[in-house]
């Protein structure tokens, strides 16, 4: 069956993800389980499954990582309820393991013949593959990734571009691609995130959040914990998910 003819009802049975995710409590950075090196860490302001920011990870038989990052319009539990009918969709497409572009466009047009408009969706999607350090990304209407070097200097990927989800039937969402080397990282976020940071000279909230990644910690956790910190009273649903390559392992000296 193609992409472009799922409908969402389809998919109520697929409820769990690849690898059974911890309960993920508001408010508590936390470490996803995974069968590869990558580290994958995730802070949101909300329970995970009460708003409507939510993502989906799959790890692949081959070694790649595919996730996706999406924003619901609104918040709470009209969000929510929307939420939970496109997690089991996007669950499926990554198991099928398709690529970036392809997972936004088949949930583009699910979401358009369910006429949803009024909860379009912005979503990243990205697939990383752990052993070379290839990493492939697409955007719908959402704010690109950051990219945190080992070396603490932090770029936005802003080259992928696409319409919000739900809005348009035939959109096609261009995949750009790039190099992580060990223990770089990509960060994605909800607007929940870099909406409070912005200002006149700064719209988005982009550069202020670069520069909290630079003093981040190295590690996944401390960044999550740098950009959604405790005791922040947060007007939207917020979302940090941090994807990390893991460093160089010294070979062992022969005796």
């Amino acid at each position: 069956m193609s992409a472009t003819s799922i409908d969402l009802t389809e998919f109520t049975v697929f409820t769990a993800p690849t690898r059974e995710l911890p309960q993920i409590a508001g408010g508590r950075a936390i470490d996803l389980p995974l069968g590869s090196d990558l580290r994958v860490a995730s802070k949101q302001s909300a329970r995970f499954g009460a708003g409507g920011d939510f993502f989906e990870v799959f790890e692949h038989a081959s070694g790649q990582v595919s996730t996706v990052v999406a924003d619901v319009c609104g918040n709470g539990a009209a969000a929510a309820q929307v939420a939970a009918r496109i997690r089991p969709f996007l669950h499926h497409s990554l198991a099928r393991g398709e690529s970036p572009g392809r997972v936004l466009a088949g949930l583009n047009e699910a979401l358009v013949a369910e006429g949803l408009a009024d909860r379009f969706v912005t979503a990243v999607a990205v697939r990383v593959d752990v052993g070379t350090g290839a990493a492939e990304i697409a955007c719908a209407g959402h704010l690109g990734p950051f990219v945190r070097r080992a070396s603490g200097r932090v770029q936005l990927v802003d080259r992928a571009t696409g319409v919000p989800l739900g809005l348009v039937s035939g959109e096609l969402y261009e995949e750009i691609g790039l190099r992580l080397r060990p223990e770089d990282a990509l960060v994605l976020v909800t607007d929940g995130i870099t909406d409070p940071l912005a200002t006149d000279g700064d719209p988005l909230g982009e550069a202020a959040l670069a520069r909290l990644l630079e003093r981040a910690p190295r590690l996944t956790l401390g960044m999550c914990e740098a950009l959604l910190m405790d005791g922040v009273q947060m007007r939207d649903d917020a979302t940090v998910l941090v994807l990390q390559l893991p460093a160089v392992t010294a070979a062992p000296i022969a005796a």
